[in-house]
């Protein structure tokens, strides 16, 4: 993910344009002014299309809808990826509450049980990270107790089977009276939310943009900025070249822009920092419940940021 101060006008946008989304515009713009090259060169020295006949006010129209278009399409890929964000959100308080909760309740001596509570919830957020990237290993989870992370690996849907293993103890500790059931009824509804992130998180991932939606968006742009080139041509003469990539730069650009931050949860520069937040909360965690953590991994919660000064 990108932070920028946004008084620092040139170098975060020399910084975009480092990054493969613009890369990938930048070859379709290549594209774009070979065929207002063409289109011009062949307008204005062999063959008159008569396109350039073309009422203006037709082509404003068009760049009116377009722009409509284009503003329902940013601001719904935006909505998801916020949605995406408030998600996790809520993620990584639930987390820290849960941890909070089991630190008030459970004996300060009972250090097996402090340490399987920090190494689970810290798991969930690891295990719905890789979900959502469809990864199924199980490398970054902690090994609660000997034998659970081959029991893990056996889950297809990971987040499932780290909520599994804390219900079931949690379930352990309440009958061997351990926990009231006031502090059950609680933990239960604490519990519960970890699932509900979880399925947030896979309706945003499972539906993306309607494909047909989609799609007409881009034949709307082909259809615009090749009929451009004409239309502007007997004003501009061989202006018509740069004015056509110029366009070509923002209506592609928004578009690709949409389609990269629609996905939030995987591995762009504009995506969520998933890997920093899920460590972040392995961190809180642990500090919660008093259960010792390397250097090395709170560290690794720092923000990874690109920040562009």
């Amino acid at each position: 993910m990108i932070v920028y101060k946004t008084k620092a006008w040139l170098p975060a946008i020399w910084h975009f344009h480092t990054g493969p989304t613009a890369i990938a515009l930048l070859r379709r713009l290549v594209v774009v002014g070979i065929y207002a090259t063409l289109v011009t060169v062949g307008e204005l020295n062999f063959i008159d299309f008569r396109l350039k006949d073309t009422p203006s006010s037709f082509l404003q129209a068009m760049g009116i809808l377009l722009s409509l278009l284009l503003i329902f399409r940013t601001n719904t890929a935006y909505d998801r990826f916020y949605e995406g964000r408030q998600a996790w959100g809520v993620l990584v308080n639930n987390c820290r509450n849960l941890a909070i909760y089991f630190n008030a309740v459970l004996p300060e001596g009972d250090t097996e049980s402090r340490a399987f509570f920090a190494k689970a919830i810290s798991n969930f957020p690891f295990a719905l990270k890789n979900h959502l990237r469809d990864m199924s290993g199980v490398d970054e989870l902690d090994m609660v107790e000997e034998g659970e992370r081959r029991d893990l690996s056996n889950f297809d849907h990971k987040p499932a089977g780290v909520s599994n293993q804390l219900w079931v103890r949690t379930e352990i500790l309440y009958r061997e009276g351990r926990l009231s059931e006031s502090q059950h009824i609680n933990l239960n509804q604490r519990l519960t939310t970890l699932m509900d992130v979880c399925g947030i998180c896979e309706r945003i991932k499972s539906t993306p943009i309607p494909f047909s939606y989609n799609l007409f968006i881009k034949l709307f742009i082909m259809i615009y900025v090749g009929i451009l080139p004409f239309t502007i041509i007997t004003a501009y003469g061989y202006l018509t070249i740069p004015a056509v990539v110029l366009t070509s730069y923002v209506l592609v650009g928004l578009e690709m822009i949409g389609e990269e931050i629609e996905e939030p949860f995987g591995f762009e520069r504009n995506d969520l920092p998933l890997n920093q937040l899920s460590q972040l909360i392995r961190v809180n965690v642990h500090d919660i419940l008093q259960i010792y953590l390397p250097h090395v991994e709170k560290q690794a919660a720092k923000p990874g940021f690109t920040i562009v000064t």
